[in-house]
């Protein structure tokens, strides 16, 4: 039977390992996909915390992997566009967002002074 350290071990980094996975849940990912990223996850940060040796390698590659679903890179590659000049991408080129409605009240024409 397992230690009650590598239990609380194991549960932590499942927490851990939930937070970038419900980013790529919300980005459409679907479940077998999310499966084994989530599994691999756990499994590269058990490595690394049971493996002392290997760790000062593998720690880069959990970083990597950890803060990856949190880059956007159709936007960055928009912003590096628009600063060089080129031309820039409309604003609904793959984001996924709607456009911006436009709810300003329009004037009134002016009444005559009759």
């Amino acid at each position: 039977m397992p230690s009650l350290a590598f239990l609380l071990l194991l549960v932590l980094v499942a927490v851990l390992a939930l937070i970038p996975t419900r980013r790529l849940y919300l980005g459409g990912w679907r479940n077998p996909g999310l499966t084994v990223y989530f599994l691999s996850l756990i499994a590269l940060g058990l490595l690394i915390a049971e493996l002392r040796g290997p760790a000062r390698y593998l720690v880069p590659v959990l970083v990597v992997v950890y803060i990856a679903p949190f880059v956007t890179a159709r936007d960055g590659i928009a912003r590096l566009r628009n600063r060089f000049g080129g031309p820039p991408l409309p604003p609904d080129a793959g984001s996924g967002r709607r456009r911006m409605k436009n709810v300003t009240p329009k004037e009134a024409p002016p009444e005559d002074g009759r």
